[in-house]
C-alpha cells in the first residue's frame, strides 16, 4: 500500500480534501513500528511527526525519580510530534509504541510548511490538539481523584478503541508507568478483573472477554474520553487560518 492509500486509513488526513492529500502522500514515508519503540524520549529533539495508521502510541510524562504516568494515547485517530513543528527544544515526554503497526512519517519541517499553506489542514490539526488538551485534562483529573480498578477498565476500553482486536501485549510493569501505580497494584486490580470475567491476563497477554463489564466498571473519564476526546466526531467549522509572521527588517 503506497501513500496516498495509507492517508486514509488516518481519520484525521482522512477528511482533508483530496489536493491537501496528494501534497502530504508526497511527503510522507510510510514506516512500521515494532511494540516498544521510542519514538521521542525527554531530552532529545523531535524532528519528525508521526500519522498512525495502524499501531498505537502512549504519551507519558516521566519525573526526575522515574517515576511516570500516561497522559494520552493516540491511535489511527491523531499524531505524534506536532508539538516539535513549532518548538524546537528537547522533548518533555516519552512517546512509546504499545501496539505495532504502520505509521506516516513526515519531516516537522515539512508538516510546518503545509501547515501555513492548508487552511483545512490547520483546522484539523487545531481541532485535534484542542480534543487532545481536554483528554489530557481528563486523565489528570481521573488519575488523581479514581480507584484503580475504575482506572484500569478505562485503560482498557480506551486502548481497544484504537485497536482491531480485543487481545494486547502489556505487561503489567509497564501498565504500572502508564497508570502511575506500583506494579502490586496492577497485578491486584488485573487480578479482579480476571475473576470477574472481565478479562484474561496471561503472559503479557490482555484479552478483553466482556467489554459490556469493562464499560459498567470504568470511571465517568471513558465516556467522557469517547464522547469528546479525538476520537470523537468533531462538528465541522470553517477554517480559522494561521498566518505565517511577518518578516521585519
Amino acid at each position: 500500500m503506497n501513500s496516498s492509500e495509507e492517508i486514509t486509513r488516518n481519520s484525521l488526513l482522512a477528511g482533508l480534501p483530496d489536493e491537501a492529500r496528494r501534497r502530504l502522500a508526497a511527503r510522507f514515508d510510510r514506516v512500521d513500528l515494532p511494540n516498544g519503540h521510542v519514538l521521542s524520549d525527554i531530552g532529545r529533539k523531535v524532528t519528525h511527526a508521526w500519522f498512525p495508521t495502524g499501531a498505537v502510541v502512549t504519551l507519558h510524562h516521566v519525573l526526575q525519580d522515574c517515576f511516570s504516568a500516561e497522559i494520552a494515547i493516540v491511535g489511527r485517530e491523531g499524531v505524534v510530534g506536532l508539538g516539535a513543528m513549532f518548538d524546537d527544544r528537547p522533548a518533555t515526554d516519552r512517546a512509546v509504541v504499545l501496539q505495532g503497526g504502520p505509521a506516516l512519517r513526515i519531516d516537522k519541517r515539512a508538516l510546518k510548511w503545509e501547515f501555513f499553506h492548508s487552511p483545512e489542514l490547520q483546522q484539523a490539526l487545531v481541532q485535534y490538539t484542542y480534543s487532545l488538551m481536554g483528554l489530557v485534562a481528563q486523565t489528570a483529573v481521573c488519575n488523581r481523584h479514581h480507584r484503580l480498578d475504575q482506572r484500569l477498565c478505562r485503560w482498557l476500553l480506551s486502548a481497544q478503541d484504537r485497536l482491531p482486536t480485543n487481545r494486547m501485549s502489556v505487561t503489567q510493569e509497564f501498565l504500572s508507568h502508564l497508570l502511575g501505580v506500583r506494579r502490586e497494584g496492577v497485578t491486584q486490580a488485573a487480578g479482579r478483573l480476571q475473576r470477574a470475567g472481565l478479562i484474561q491476563y496471561r503472559r503479557g497477554q490482555v484479552t478483553i472477554l466482556d467489554r459490556n463489564g469493562l464499560e459498567q466498571g470504568a470511571c465517568e473519564c471513558y465516556r467522557a474520553a469517547r464522547d469528546t476526546g479525538p476520537l470523537a466526531r468533531l462538528t465541522p467549522t470553517p477554517p480559522q487560518i494561521y498566518s505565517r509572521p511577518a518578516l521585519t527588517a
